[in-house]
Formats: structure tokens, sequence, C-alpha cells
């Protein structure tokens, strides 16, 4: 199983929105490239729960399966499904702080590498493990990024997240001391308008940030707020619009350079641990 972590430190930058697209795409599989639908699962690690909501698991009353495998360490019972065959969901909510300081209370065991244990039960199971993050190095944060492989961050072409861009940059070499397997597959530019500024920040960010930047670019549209009114993806909600067809295109070009490639773990039959 491959773990991909969607973070930036600057919040609204399409995290969410990349991480169900992304999910939802590999899962799906592309008749175009001949790729097969992989199995994924999807685990929101931001107490806002939008992954959750998105995919009509959000629950505000009790603590959340991400909560709990942060506590204990183990992902056994927190694995929920979704509308989907292959891909499930792991839920977070605002419990998420609740769960962060009593790790931080915790003197005796580990409190970096919970989610690397978790995930480790199921690394069979699926070909993918898709984190969404929230907007901020909380211990939940670096636990994924301990057990993350691949590191993808949207990124909106304005002066403000180009300077946390840098930010997060020094802070993913710092975690590398933690998991030196974690690499930055790339930064995605999100919400693109074609304007001047946004044209000298791209220049800026391909040729001088020193980060990788995936060619695809995804368009501003209204339709990723349409999307999330009614709770879907935006390739659910509207194949057809741009923004859905630019995120297509990203996996696409994910997969011909990152994609998994064990035919063996693209079984037919799909189990739960």
């Amino acid at each position: 199983m491959k773990t991909i972590s969607i973070i930036n430190l600057k919040g609204g930058v399409g995290k969410t929105t990349t991480a169900v697209s992304l999910a939802e795409y590999l899962m799906l599989g592309d008749q175009k490239t001949k790729r097969h639908g992989s199995r994924v699962l999807l685990f929101d690690n931001d107490k806002q729960g939008n992954t959750s909501r998105l995919h009509g698991q959000y629950s505000p009353d009790a603590e959340a399966e991400a909560c709990r495998i942060l506590k204990t360490g183990t992902i056994k019972g927190n694995i929920k499904q979704t509308g989907y065959f292959n891909m499930d969901l792991i839920p977070c909510n605002y419990f998420m702080e609740l769960a962060e300081l009593e790790i931080k209370a915790d003197a005796v065991h580990s409190q970096h590498e919970r989610y690397k244990s978790a995930l480790a039960e199921v690394a069979t199971q699926y070909d993918y493990c898709i984190i969404d993050n929230p907007p901020d190095l909380g211990i939940n944060v670096i636990n994924a990024m301990v057990a993350t492989d691949e590191i993808i961050i949207p990124v909106w072409l304005d002066a403000y997240s180009l300077d946390g861009l840098e930010e997060l940059t020094e802070q993913i070499a710092n975690i590398q001391t933690l998991n030196p397997k974690a690499s930055l597959a790339g930064c995605l530019i999100t919400d693109y308008e074609k304007t001047e500024t946004a044209e000298a920040a791209e220049t800026w960010i391909r040729h001088k940030s020193g980060c990788p930047v995936f060619e695809t670019k995804i368009r501003h549209s209204r339709k990723a707020k349409d999307a999330t009114f009614h709770k879907m993806p935006p390739g659910r909600y509207n194949s057809r619009s741009g923004i859905a067809q630019d995120y297509k295109a990203f996996v696409r070009e994910y997969a011909s350079m990152f994609g998994h490639r064990d035919e063996a773990a693209r079984r037919g039959a799909y189990l739960h641990g």
C-alpha cells in the first residue's frame, strides 16, 4: 500500500477536493490508459471532517475513528465503508483536539508512529491510502507524515500560499529525519485563473521554488463549490465540468509518474481487516 498525504499549511487551497478526487479517480481506474481501478483507503485527518461529510460519514456527537486510531495505534474496527466497493473511509471530527491533548500527555508510548503502526495492519488490503490533512502541523499531521510515502501540496498562486510553501518544504525536510522515505511528489496548482500575476507566480513556483510541480493545473470552477453543497466530489457531481476533467488529468499524470504497479495487489476480491 502506498500512502499519500495531501497537505498545505494554508487553508482553503483545495486539499480536501484534491484528496477526494485523487481517491475517486484512482479507485475508478482509467479506460484511456487502461489503468485498472485500485483499492483505496481515504483517511480524513482534519477535525473539520469535510472528507467525512462528503461521504456521509460525519458525526459530531462521538469520537471519530481517526481520533481512536491516534490514541490507540490500531486500525481494527475503525474503517467505514463508503458507497463504493473499492473505497473505504476513516472519518474524523472535532474530537481530534482532545485526542491530540491526550497523546501529548503520554510520556510512555511513542507519539509519532501510531498511524504508521495502524496502517501497517491493512497494508495488503489496499493499493493506496490517501490522507487529507488540516492546515497545521499538529501531532496528528506529524503521525500522517511519518506514515507517508509521498506528499502532494495543493497551492494557489498567491503570495500567502507561496510563502507558506517555503515554510512547509522546510518542515517536510524536518519530518524526513523521522521518515526518510517520505518524498515530495509535487505541488498541484489549484483554482487557476490566467492573469499576469498568476503567470508570474507559476513561473516562480516551477523554476525557482525548488519544488517539483505537476504539469496539470486545476482551473477555477464554480462547480467545485456547488459540489460541496451536494456533498459530492466534483467528478461525481458533474463529470463533464472543467474541474472534474482537470482532476482526471492530474490523476492520470500522477499515475503515469508514481502509480502502483503491483498487479498482484489488484485482486478482484476485496477483504476487510
